[in-house]
């Protein structure tokens, strides 16, 4: 997995929930409105979660749900 995030944003609480969760992942800061980033999320926001998939997870609450429900072990939920 992969998640994009820029400095000082909502992605902060993403990156946590990955580490505390123990899941495989990489970081990739992106420059906000930027073409390339705008390829990958067309609202141009972030966080963004790209799956081994290839499918893009946005919207910070529900990759943490997703997070969440990948490692239940972590207890990020109830």
């Amino acid at each position: 997995m992969k998640l994009y995030y820029a400095p000082g944003t909502c992605a902060l609480a993403c990156w946590i929930a990955m580490e505390w969760a123990q899941l495989d992942y990489e970081v990739e800061k992106v420059k906000l409105g930027s073409e390339e980033y705008l390829n990958i999320n067309p609202l141009g926001m972030v966080p963004a979660l790209q799956l081994d998939d290839g499918q893009i997870i946005t919207q910070a609450g529900t990759i943490l749900t997703f997070i969440a429900k990948q490692a239940p072990r972590a207890q990020l939920i109830p």
